[in-house]
């Protein structure tokens, strides 16, 4: 079946974003048009959209005459990021209890995800990243609230972190208990307890936040 421009557009977007995110292209990166697109095997105007996409999201700077560099984000930017995820995850906290029993099949999911972290590591930041922004997707769409679910995806809040990991060179090891939270984030969504689910969401932010510090530190050296 034959990809509309939109579909081309989207499949341009996310392999572009997670380019950036796995240090494809790192920060100061310029973005060759023709270069992408035949890399991607499509013409050049859903990656030029696509590339629009991202610059309104800060991952692209665009100067005039310059042409288009990968941005390097700054710690409020990620902060900003990184808080708005925290505010998402944290809201569905209630909802996603509540919604569980009806969707057995995100739970066996997750489930899945949870053991494969198991060889994350070995399979690098680009299998890690994409179980990472699997498993948490799934979680916000427990809460059934399709507008947060657009707002979650847009963020970028996964990707922030693998972010910060490429571009200050830490070892992915660092993220091992992040991984290991995840069995308590299923755990408590099968057993329907709230509390337990609030701080272990809150216990797995603190990780980022710690990323974010040490990235602060990176950047300013």
């Amino acid at each position: 079946m034959m990809k509309t421009s939109d579909s081309l557009q989207d499949f341009a977007y996310e392999e572009i974003k997670k380019r950036i995110q796995n240090g494809v292209y790192p920060p100061g990166t310029k973005l060759n048009t023709q270069e992408i697109s035949d890399s991607l095997g499509i013409s050049r105007s859903p990656v030029l959209a696509a590339i629009n996409r991202l610059i309104a999201l800060g991952l692209v700077n665009a100067t005039p005459r310059k042409g288009t560099t990968v941005a390097k984000l700054s710690v409020s930017q990620i902060r900003n990021i990184i808080e708005a995820r925290q505010m998402m995850e944290l809201f569905c906290v209630k909802l996603s209890i509540r919604n569980v029993d009806y969707h057995p099949g995100i739970l066996k999911e997750m489930e899945a995800i949870v053991q494969a972290f198991e060889a994350a590591q070995e399979a690098g930041y680009p299998a890690a990243a994409e179980l990472e922004t699997r498993f948490h997707m799934l979680y916000i769409s427990l809460c059934g609230n399709s507008q947060i679910m657009k707002f979650y995806e847009s963020n970028w809040s996964i990707g922030t972190a693998f972010y910060m990991y490429r571009v200050t060179e830490r070892p992915l090891s660092h993220l091992e208990s992040s991984f290991q939270q995840h069995k308590d984030i299923l755990n408590a969504l099968k057993n329907k307890d709230e509390e337990l689910l609030r701080s272990t969401i809150e216990q797995h932010m603190s990780i980022v936040y710690e990323t974010l510090e040490w990235y602060s530190q990176r950047i300013d050296q």
